[in-house]
């Protein structure tokens, strides 16, 4: 387990150590655009059962993704011009599209992955210089309210420490609440966050 501080800044050594630990397999603390979130090469089958251990979270629950770019996303789902639209007018919203092959495995999701490309600059660069979509859920006990800091992550995940590779530190974070959620695939609204359910059916011309 090791630390890097982010602060508010963008500290490129400690976001190319999380890298080098992602790509061997490891997982990693970092900040993202709504709360702290935990995460891993999400092409990697242990690695994302590690995550499900760490949160305690049930195996059929998927798991959110990010992506540094759409061009990135188009490699793991079957992406369609109403997403490129909502990629584009609501940063940092997600997106569930149905699933383009094997890549990434089941554990996430069989049949559609949700992923959002973060407005915030140190998830963004993760899956960037990794150059793999990153798992992207609140590093937290599943059930425990979302960490805004450091301290309410390693307060939560207190038994599982060990299992955590590197941290970095963004400082205490803006509770904002978590990304909204269009399931294109089902046709619905999966959660209703910052950006509004009228919003997007406004801009989709009334429809999903």
């Amino acid at each position: 387990m090791e630390n890097g501080r982010g602060g508010s800044k963008l500290d490129i050594g400690a976001i190319y150590k999380a890298v080098e630990i992602i790509q061997k397999g490891g997982v990693v603390v970092y900040p993202t655009d709504t709360c702290y979130g935990i995460g891993c090469d999400a092409t990697n089958p242990d690695a994302v059962e590690k995550i499900f251990e760490i949160k305690g979270r049930e195996k059929d629950k998927p798991l959110p993704l990010i992506a540094s770019s759409i061009e990135m996303i188009e490699k793991y789902v079957f992406l369609d011009e109403r997403a490129i639209i909502l990629y584009n007018a609501f940063p940092g919203i997600s997106v569930s599209l149905r699933k383009k092959g094997n890549l990434v495995p089941d554990s996430v999701n069989k049949e559609k992955l949700a992923f959002r490309i973060p407005s915030n600059k140190i998830s963004r660069k993760l899956s960037e210089l990794s150059n793999k979509p990153i798992i992207s859920t609140s590093a937290n006990k599943s059930g425990d309210p979302s960490p805004y800091s450091i301290g309410q992550v390693k307060s939560s995940l207190k038994d599982f420490l060990d299992k955590i590779d590197f941290f970095i530190d963004g400082g205490i974070l803006e509770a904002n609440p978590p990304s909204t959620i269009v399931d294109l695939v089902e046709g619905k609204i999966g959660r209703i966050g910052k950006i509004k359910e009228e919003q997007i059916l406004e801009l989709l011309g009334g429809k999903l």
